[in-house]
C-alpha cells in the first residue's frame, strides 16, 4: 500500500529539507549553466526553487531510478511550465532546450551521453552504444551534475562519482553533492537507517560520515574538493549535519 503512494511520501518526509539544499546549489552556479540532476525525486525541491532557476538562467536533465518519483515529477515539471522548450533566442540557452526534463534512468547506464545533446531525438531511450559519453564534445556537456542526498544511497558510489566525469565540462565541471552526514559512527543508527525504506518507501542508505564521502572521493581518483561547508538552515544537531560539497576534474599529473 506504501509503494503506492511513494512519491506523496518523499515529498513529505524530505522536500522541506532539499528545497534548501537546491538553493544553495543554485547560489553556487554560473547563468546559464546546464545541470545533470542524478537521483532528482519528484523535482518538487526543484520546482520550489523555480524563480532562481529562471533568474540565473539554468535548465536541468534529471534522472532517477525510482518510476513513480519520475511520472510525479514530470507532472510537477509540467504543472510548473518548466518541461517545455526555452522560447528561441531566450539569452544564456541553446536552440531547442529544455527549461527542465526528467527520465527514467540509472547513472550507471553506459549512454548517458545522449542526455547532453539537446537534438537527440529520444534521449531517455538505453542504447548500446558505450562509447556516447567520451564523444560527446565537451561544448555539448554539463556544466554541473547534482547528487541531491543521492550518491550513498547508490549501490556503488565510487562508480557513480566516476560516471559523471564524462558528462561534465572538463576544465569547468563541476560535482555537487548535498547529503545529511553523522558527525560521528554509531551502531544503533548504522543498524536502523537502512530498515527505514520499509518504513517509509525511502532509502535513506547507509549511515554515513564525512570520513566515509572523503574515502569514495579519495577512491574515485579523478576528483578533487574545492568546497566542504555546512548548508545555512538545513539539518544541524550535536549527531547529524547537513553539507554541502563542491569537487572537479583533477588536472592531469594533479595529485
Amino acid at each position: 500500500m506504501l509503494r503506492c503512494f511513494a512519491a506523496e511520501i518523499y515529498d513529505a518526509v524530505i522536500v522541506w529539507m532539499t528545497s534548501k539544499w537546491y538553493a544553495a546549489v543554485f547560489q553556487k552556479l554560473q547563468d546559464g549553466d546546464r545541470i545533470l540532476d542524478i537521483g532528482i525525486g519528484t523535482a518538487t525541491a526543484l520546482v520550489k526553487n523555480k524563480a532562481a532557476l529562471l533568474e540565473r538562467h539554468l535548465s536541468v536533465v534529471g534522472i532517477d531510478y525510482e518510476a513513480a518519483y519520475v511520472r510525479k515529477a514530470e507532472a510537477v515539471l509540467k504543472t510548473a511550465d518548466l518541461w517545455r522548450t526555452v522560447p528561441t533566442g531566450t539569452p544564456g540557452y541553446r536552440e531547442g532546450e529544455f527549461y527542465c526534463r526528467v527520465f527514467e534512468r540509472s547513472i550507471y547506464d553506459a549512454d548517458l551521453g545522449l542526455l547532453c545533446d539537446d537534438s537527440s531525438a529520444d534521449p531517455s531511450k538505453s542504447g548500446s552504444d558505450s562509447t556516447a559519453c567520451t564523444s560527446i564534445p565537451d561544448k555539448l556537456r554539463f556544466d554541473a551534475a547534482y547528487f541531491s542526498g543521492s550518491l550513498t544511497v547508490m549501490p556503488d558510489p565510487v562508480a557513480a562519482l566516476k560516471a559523471v566525469a564524462p558528462l561534465i565540462k572538463a576544465n569547468t565541471g563541476r560535482v555537487f553533492i548535498t547529503q545529511t552526514f553523522n558527525k560521528r559512527p554509531s551502531p544503533v543508527t548504522a543498524f536502523i537507517k537502512p530498515l527505514m525504506k520499509y518504513l517509509t518507501t525511502i532509502d535513506f542508505g547507509n549511515l554515513t560520515t564525512e570520513s566515509d564521502l572523503e574515502r569514495i572521493i579519495a577512491e574515485a581518483q579523478i576528483f578533487e574538493t574545492l568546497e566542504n561547508s555546512p548548508i545555512a538552515g538545513s539539518l544541524d544537531t550535536p549527531i547529524q549535519t547537513a553539507r554541502l560539497i563542491v569537487l572537479r576534474i583533477k588536472n592531469v599529473g594533479s595529485n
